[in-house]
């Protein structure tokens, strides 16, 4: 019996050592600095270096920043009343300045109404004018009163400008087959209208 104890202690002293080589050569492994935990720690070392490089360089950054911002953020304060002074007197002659436009808008409409009006009466007064000098069968108490065609084509024959008589067909000067033509274009305006 002792002896199977022996050689039980003797394997688990094999098992022990085989155990231990394996182990050895684990930790060996991992202290490779090439492949191990020593590469991924070196590595993550220079990680943090260059982590700590980056931030102070963004603090430094931000402060220059915030060095450079304060005075205009200081001068913003100041002319934010200013600025918003002039908004309002902006927008005060905007709306003076839209009154005065309707305003001349209006007059303008009520000047241009009024000559509308005057033209009308002119025209009117025009017509009235053709109508006299171009009467075919003129009434004996209205404007060519009493004349007779013939003494329409005398009226209207002293404006030819031809010194030698003409046939009395021939009559019409060039002004009186204007007002014709003026006197046709009303009363077609007249029936279109």
């Amino acid at each position: 019996m002792e002896m199977i104890v022996n050689f039980m202690l003797l394997a688990a002293s094999g098992a022990a050592t085989f155990y231990c080589f394996i182990l050895s050569r684990k930790l060996e492994a991992l202290k490779n600095t090439e492949k191990g935990l020593g590469a991924t720690i070196a590595t993550m070392s220079h990680t943090v270096d260059q982590a700590r490089s980056t931030v102070a360089l963004a603090k430094e950054s931000s402060a220059q920043s915030v060095s450079e911002l304060t005075p205009l953020i200081e001068e913003t304060k100041e002319i934010l009343p200013q600025l918003t002074e002039m908004i309002d007197v902006i927008s005060e002659l905007a709306e003076i300045a839209i009154r005065d436009v309707n305003d001349a808008s209006a007059k303008g409409s009520a000047a241009l109404d009024e000559r509308l009006a005057k033209a009308r009466a002119l025209q009117e007064r025009l017509d009235q004018q053709i109508d006299f000098f171009l009467v075919d069968d003129p009434d004996p108490d209205g404007p060519g009163g009493g004349r007779t065609p013939d003494d329409h084509d005398d009226v209207v024959a002293y404006l030819d400008d031809e010194d030698e008589p003409a046939p009395k067909k021939q009559r019409q000067s060039k002004i009186s087959a204007a007002l014709m033509n003026a006197r046709n274009q009303r009363q077609m305006k007249k029936l279109a209208g």
